[in-house]
């Protein structure tokens, strides 16, 4: 097995025609530095030099890390992702993760973007061993922060892992249209998971699905720009649903112990009590920023739409949102956990039969101080 992972099949995008002249694109060319990390991905020098000179492709205004990927990776797309895992953390009372883990886990974040889950995750857990992959890196993200317990990586979690050791705890979020093929990837983290660890997969809804809007409010713009991402998807071969949240995906990887959690969420300034006022504050600017940035790559190449039509649709759905009366979004968290082996499941009935034990003890001394 080669220590690198192999580059990505082409989605498809020469397959369709694409009208050059509605689609501005400029390839920055400049030689990427990388060091090879022990568990053969791509490591992220602690440089501003190296990270300033990754390949990226500038199109429509915006920025991406390459030539496929849907999203982009600029400085907007940043603050919108700071603020989604700010919403993420308050729909989660605060928890990173819903997974149990011992004190030093190994935790691999797939699709890390600018870090925020990493960077929180280590300090909440100061002797695990992190590894943040994705297929580019933010500018003033926080790929380039040298910490003793994270790793940074430039990976595609489409080519074959070569991690060497197994995760604890496996964590995707908000991916949804970036994999052609979900079961491989579900198959690959079974693989790279310790007997009893768990792959953790989040997402508020992509292409608008999981939007709730008063009846009274009429946002056609936004039924068609849901339908428009949803048939450019299939036509790129990445489908932007949430099928990959069923359980039975889960089951059918081979996943057990399954736990769906869906919670729903204010959008907008309707809600009345402070702490829903505020969510819903922070979930509407995200929504409105991330109307484009789901939106313009997919609609030019894949949907037949020019640039400036594009953006106009994008325009119209926003003032659609800041008009309704009562918008509610919904995330779904999807926990699997790989089997354990004989010896894993009788350590965690130690572990449970110690655990009574000492509450038992600890109970009868209060009742000898009493």
């Amino acid at each position: 097995m080669d220590d690198m992972p192999n580059q990505p099949d082409d989605p498809g995008p020469s397959d369709i025609e694409i009208d050059s002249s509605d689609i501005e694109v400029e390839i920055s060319e400049s030689e990427s530095e990388a060091e090879q990390y022990s568990d053969g991905e791509e490591s992220i020098k602690s440089t501003r030099s190296f990270y300033q000179n990754l390949p990226h492709v500038e199109e429509n205004g915006r920025r991406y890390c390459d030539e496929n990927y849907f999203m982009p990776n600029d400085e907007t797309e940043l603050t919108r992702l700071n603020i989604v895992h700010q919403i993420y953390l308050i729909l989660q009372e605060g928890r990173l993760t819903l997974a149990p883990l011992p004190s030093n886990p190994r935790i691999l974040d797939i699709g890390t973007g600018p870090g925020d889950w990493a960077i929180e995750m280590s300090a909440e857990y100061p002797d695990a061993t992190i590894i943040a992959s994705d297929l580019g890196i933010f500018d003033s993200g926080l790929g380039h922060v040298s910490l003793p317990n994270v790793d940074f990586q430039l990976a595609d979690a489409q080519s074959q892992w070569t991690y060497h050791e197994p995760f604890d705890l496996i964590h995707i979020r908000g991916l949804s249209g970036a994999f052609n093929d979900w079961p491989a990837i579900y198959r690959q983290a079974l693989a790279h998971l310790k007997s009893g660890g768990y792959l953790e997969v989040s997402e508020i809804g992509p292409a608008g699905e999981t939007l709730s809007i008063e009846a009274e409010s009429e946002t056609p713009n936004l039924a068609t720009l849901t339908s428009a991402l949803r048939k450019a998807g299939y036509a790129a071969g990445y489908p932007r649903d949430l099928h990959h949240l069923r359980k039975e995906a889960f089951v059918n990887a081979g996943f057990t112990e399954i736990n769906v959690i869906e919670r729903t969420f204010p959008i907008g300034l309707w809600p009345e009590g402070i702490h829903d006022k505020t969510l819903g504050k922070m979930a509407l600017i995200a929504l409105l920023e991330g109307v484009e940035a789901h939106s313009l790559r997919p609609l030019t190449r894949f949907a037949e739409y020019t640039v400036s039509d594009a953006k106009e649709l994008c325009e119209r759905v926003q003032e659609e949102v800041l008009s309704a009366q009562r918008i509610t979004g919904r995330v779904r968290i999807v926990m699997g956990r790989k089997p354990s082996s004989y010896t894993q499941r009788r350590d965690d009935v130690l572990a449970r039969a110690r655990a009574r034990i000492q509450l038992v003890h600890e109970r009868q001394a209060e009742r000898d101080r009493d």
